[in-house]
């Protein structure tokens, strides 16, 4: 089923920790019928045997010399397995993105995305998911970029628990555009 997405990937990322992993396949969203917007597709997972798939869209527009600060807007949904606390999660998030290009030979942006579940898009085990990315990244060659970034992923549970997922939280990684 998504062997016709892979064939016109735009880019894969890794980002790890010690304790961590998060793989994100990104493309155009007109794989879907709507063009314009960026659709990715994760899986974040942990040494807690914590799985949690991810599906985003987020529309923004592109960095320019004049206007070297960014701004987006998207949805992401969550749905996993919590094995730690024997929880499952679904929920649907609403979020943005803030970026800022610094032009050069070796192209450079600070970014800050943030995403947001409250308790009425939380279903299943979960009552409340936040998480917040920040990160420096550079091009290093063309079509490869490298970045370090802090995410805090945390869940509020039904149960009453609040559980992190990424314990470690400063993350180091890698984006391929082909």
């Amino acid at each position: 089923l998504l062997l016709p997405a892979f064939a016109q990937a735009n880019d894969i990322e890794a980002a790890l920790t010690s304790e961590t992993a998060q793989f994100t396949f990104r493309s155009d969203s007109s794989l879907i019928g709507w063009g314009g917007a960026e659709l990715g597709l994760g899986v974040f997972y942990n040494n807690d045997d914590d799985f949690v798939g991810q599906i985003s869209i987020m529309q923004r527009r592109q960095a320019s010399q004049k206007m070297p600060l960014t701004l987006g807007v998207g949805i992401k949904t969550y749905m996993g397995h919590l094995d730690v606390e024997n929880q499952d999660l679904f929920a649907v998030a609403i979020g943005g993105e803030a970026r800022y290009t610094i032009p050069g030979v070796m192209p450079m942006s600070v970014y800050l995305s943030a995403h947001y579940a409250p308790k009425i898009t939380s279903f299943s085990d979960a009552e409340e998911i936040s998480d917040m990315n920040i990160g420096f990244q550079i091009e290093i060659l063309p079509q490869t970029v490298a970045f370090i970034g802090y995410r805090g992923l945390s869940l509020d549970l039904e149960n009453g628990a609040n559980y992190d997922l990424d314990d470690d939280n400063v993350h180091v990684g890698i984006r391929l555009t082909f």
